[in-house]
Formats: C-alpha cells, structure tokens, sequence
C-alpha cells in the first residue's frame, strides 16, 4: 500500500475547479477551424443528444457520441498536444480564485491532493499536472493499436456512484488517511461529499445548495478572490 500523508484532499474539476464544464470546450478546442464537416458532424450527434434528454442514453453514451463526431481516430500524440494547450489557456482564465487558493493551502500543508472527475482521463491529466495534484481518478479513454482515438470508453463515465466507488478503490491503495476533504460543485457528487470527513459544497447548483444544511456540509463561494 502507498502511504500518503495523513489529509487526502479529493477536488472535482468541472465546475469546482473551473467555472463551468469542460467536455465541450475541450471538443471545440480541437475543432478551433470550423469547417462544414464539423457542422454536419454536430448535427449528427443530435439524436443521441436527444436520446439522452430523454433519459434514454446516458452521459457515457453521449460522450462516446461526440468522441465519434469530433476526435475519434486522432494520434495519441495529437489528442496529448490538444489536451496541453487546452488546459494551458484554460488555467489562464477559466479557473475559480478560490479553487487555486485552496489547493494551494492543501499543497503546502503537505497534504495528497486527488483529482475526481467524470471528464476523460487525457486532458484531465493536464489540469492535474499544471495545478499540482498528485494523483487523477478520471474517465478512461481507449486506444487502438495504432495508438489512435477510439469512440468508446473503457469502464464507466466517472459520474456520480461511479465517480464515488473508483475513489473509494484509489483509497484502497493508500494507508488509511486521517482525513479526507472533498469539494465539488453538484448534487452528483452527495454521496462523495457525504463520505469524506469534510465535504464542502463549491458554488453549488442549487439542488447540492438544499442538502448541504441537512447534511452538514461547508458551503463556499470560490469565485471570490
């Protein structure tokens, strides 16, 4: 077992560290020349879009969707250079104040700092590295044997009890922390911030906003410098 110092603090990345999601974004990084065939290959993802509105599909299938459409098939080499630059411009502007305080508080501390998120592995990496944090739990990405892109993820979309059960699996790795913070923005992520001994609502929807009173948990404005 690895032996981490004795405060493991767990971070969210879409809307808790960022100020607002990242998938898409992400997409329209790698895509920053439009050209008609990237307006076709939108339209294109719309019925799985609607599927999913529907609750017919879920956020793995919609992800696995607009992976198709838009970057499926692309050189490792190409998805990590597109992932570098992305996270690079975001943390210049699209990164909560509070969100760099805070890990920088835990950084100096000592503390083991965890990325958790639902967004895929390669480019959650590079917020990972560029912020400091010693360890990412993300959605997996697949790659065929020519290290290309695939339109499909390996396991689950890191949502919510997927999210909480593949934390709780990296926690098996560790000795035991004495405790354990976790921040996040959405009702999704309840359960995780149930789980941890701190759990602090960032700028929460206001679904997470009613729960927290109940169950005692910190809420936080992180757009305050």
């Amino acid at each position: 077992m690895l032996s981490p110092p004795a405060v493991v603090a767990v971070f969210d990345l879409d809307r808790t560290v960022t100020r607002s999601g990242t998938y898409t974004p992400f997409l329209l990084h790698c895509r920053s020349i439009i050209r008609p065939s990237s307006f076709w290959k939108f339209l294109r993802g719309l019925p799985t879009l609607a599927r999913y509105h529907f609750g017919r599909a879920t956020r793995g299938n919609l992800k696995e969707t607009m992976l198709q459409q838009w970057i499926a098939g692309a050189p490792r080499a190409q998805v990590a250079a597109w992932s570098e630059a992305f996270a690079a411009r975001w943390l210049e502007s699209h990164i909560r104040p509070g969100a760099r305080e805070a890990i920088a508080r835990h950084r100096a501390a000592g503390h083991h700092l965890v990325l958790a998120t639902a967004s895929l592995d390669f480019y959650a990496r590079a917020f990972a590295e560029r912020l400091g944090f010693h360890h990412v739990i993300a959605t997996r990405s697949v790659w065929d044997q020519e290290e290309r892109l695939c339109a499909r993820l390996e396991g689950e979309n890191l949502y919510g009890a997927a999210k909480l059960e593949a934390v709780k699996a990296y926690f098996g790795t560790l000795t035991a922390p004495t405790r354990t913070v976790a921040y996040s923005d959405h009702y999704s992520d309840l359960d995780l911030l149930r789980w941890a001994h701190e759990g602090i609502a960032v700028n929460p929807d206001a679904k997470l906003r009613r729960e927290a009173a109940s169950h005692d948990l910190a809420v936080v404005d992180w757009e305050r410098a």
